[in-house]
């Protein structure tokens, strides 16, 4: 279905190429997983199936790539709108319409379908993607996830046999992100769509994917096997991390493949006990209303100094709107907040990005925090890989803009760090790098609240967990108690041992034989 020969790619004037001669080939119905550091290229890989690299982004592009048998280098996205379905990494960006009925509608309209025709296959897709019920639904009031899904029937609408998907769990918690992959693996078993799916949570999708394409640093580009690209790929989901300490064979890609592997208890080592202060933060009986829409209601909690407290639960939950309405710029309709001065860091970390360059936004930081100039380039680089100074902030992977806007505003030194889904779009090192940033604002003092979907992340930062439901703590508890094995949301350690107190492939050594 697809054939890359030679595929390079790169900017003018850029210090190398983002992709160097690669050459691979996928089949009908093959469900591909697209991996590798933050800001390596794969998104630049996926822009190039359908013409967006470089029709939109600017570039130059040489080799050969053929979709269906067809030659279609060079070619314009409308020209590969029928053959190619796209889903950015921010969907609800590029819908167009107000309902969802009406965003399926949308492009079968260009592509000059009839009005029957177009009825026919906008009734088929939602039944196949499980969004029938919503068509007369305005976008704006559905989850992020039924969001994906309306991007992924609108993308696929037409008939196209090649599906391309950016990271589309990034925002996504834990079961609908499980619901989305489970629907993109029926869809090329039993569709034969051949699905290339972005993706940096690794451990939603491997025990689903026919095979993995990895972008590497370097630009150059390999695809094989799963348990063989990662025998030596460094960037590892726990299952692989914990199947690699224990020298499991063959590689365990899932839960079940882990437990299979492992007959006795584990030695582990416990999570180390943070010095934690007097308390900094304290929420009481805060409300927020939107309308009659009730979005938090009544919601009480506290933070200590030293202390890392997440707030977790389903999309729509409230906790978005919990972090700004304790910052100060989201709205409040009732209740008391006392806390120290704040930083927030959001989930659309390119809307406070302002500046022509990456080289101008980084002195920038350094100039108005008033810290050693380099500090924040420091910082940029200990979240992300090596970028070109030159490049313009919004031409940055979302990971890359999200990690520059981290070291933007964990530089100012602020009591308390607000972040809003900190490792949407982070590779496992770069969140490896950003939890040892966090383990030092914990032992200088501050205070971090943090809501997030990546249960494997807050079990590595986090004292304790509040989780929400619809608005309200449904429940609350030590880390341990939470995301343990007997826990509401278990880690993928935690539910392979099965052991209290264990969370982490960390916690356990490399066995000796």
């Amino acid at each position: 279905m697809i054939k890359f020969r030679s595929v390079g790619f790169g900017y003018q004037g850029a210090e190398s190429p983002i992709i160097s001669r690669a050459s691979f080939a996928l089949n009908a119905g093959e469900f591909a997983l697209v991996c590798g550091p933050t800001g390596s290229g794969k998104s630049t890989l996926l822009k190039l199936m359908n013409g967006l690299a470089p029709h939109f982004t600017g570039g130059e592009l040489s080799g050969t790539i053929l979709i269906d048998g067809k030659d279609v280098t060079g070619h314009k996205p409308h020209e590969l709108a029928e053959l190619v379905g796209y889903v950015n990494q921010q969907p609800e960006g590029s819908f167009v319409a107000d309902t969802v009925g009406e965003e399926l509608a949308y492009g079968l309209e260009q592509l000059g379908f009839s009005p029957a025709e177009m009825e026919l296959r906008i009734a088929r897709h939602a039944e196949l993607v499980g969004i029938a019920q919503l068509l007369e639904q305005p976008l704006a009031s559905l989850s992020g996830g039924q969001q994906q899904r309306v991007a992924i029937a609108a993308a696929m609408a037409a008939g196209q046999r090649v599906l391309v998907l950016d990271e589309p769990t990034s925002a996504l918690d834990a079961s609908s992100a499980a619901e989305l992959v489970a629907l993109l693996a029926k869809l090329a078993k039993e569709q034969g769509i051949t699905v290339l799916l972005a993706e940096h949570r690794l451990e939603r999708v491997l025990e689903h994917i026919d095979s993995v394409i990895v972008v590497n640093g370097d630009s150059s580009v390999v695809k094989s096997a799963p348990r063989e690209a990662f025998k030596d790929y460094r960037l590892l989901p726990p299952v692989v991390e914990l199947s690699q300490r224990l020298k499991l064979e063959p590689l365990a890609l899932s839960i079940e493949e882990a437990k299979r592997g492992i007959a006795t208890p584990l030695a582990f080592s416990k999570r180390p006990n943070q010095v934690i202060g007097k308390q900094t933060l304290a929420v009481e009986k805060l409300t927020v209303k939107y309308g009659n829409n009730v979005a938090i209601s009544e919601v009480s909690l506290n933070a200590r100094a030293g202390e890392v407290v997440a707030l977790m639960g389903a999309n729509g939950s409230g906790k978005s709107t919990m972090l700004w309405a304790i910052q100060g710029s989201g709205a409040r309709s009732g209740g008391t907040i006392s806390r120290p001065e704040t930083t927030l860091v959001p989930q659309r970390a390119a809307d406070l990005l302002f500046l022509n360059t990456l080289a101008e936004e980084l002195a920038e930081s350094d100039k108005f925090n008033e810290v050693e100039q380099g500090q924040t380039a420091k910082l940029f680089l200990e979240l992300s890989n090596r970028t070109d100074p030159k490049q313009h902030p919004r031409d940055l992977s979302a990971g890359q803009q999200l990690a520059l806007v981290l070291a933007v505003q964990l530089v100012k030194g602020t009591p308390l760090i607000l972040l809003d889904e900190p490792t949407r779009g982070l590779d496992y090192e770069a969140k490896r790098h950003l939890v040892a940033a966090i383990r030092l604002m914990q032992e200088n003092g501050r205070t971090v609240l943090v809501a997030s979907h990546d249960i494997e992340f807050v079990a590595q930062i986090a004292n304790r967990v509040y989780v929400l439901e619809e608005g309200k703590i449904a429940t609350q508890g030590t880390t341990e108690e939470i995301l343990g094995a007997t826990g509401l949301m278990p880690t993928q350690i935690a539910q392979i041992a099965n052991q209290p107190g264990l969370l982490l492939a960390e916690q356990i050594g490399d066995r000796e034989n």
